[in-house]
């Protein structure tokens, strides 16, 4: 799924497994690569245990992308 939000766009790429994690891509206008993040939790827990996983290579992630990640993933995961 891509969506677009003011001058980003953040691709969710599904959930994999019994961990239960949804991968995103949140590319800003003019930006080199995007940023690349996760928000997971194992299958036996509650949201509350949910984690974000941010790839070292991605620098910086915007915090408009992981708020509206987390709103994507509490209706998901």
């Amino acid at each position: 799924m891509e969506f677009t939000i003011g001058d980003m766009v953040i691709e969710a790429l599904g959930s994999y497994g019994d961990d239960r994690a949804i991968e995103f891509w949140a590319t800003v206008h003019g930006a080199e690569a995007p940023a690349v993040f996760a928000i997971h939790r194992e299958h036996d827990k509650d949201w509350e245990s949910a984690c974000l996983t941010v790839d070292p290579s991605s620098g910086s992630v915007p915090v408009a992308a992981v708020e509206w990640a987390v709103e994507f993933a509490r209706e998901y995961l």
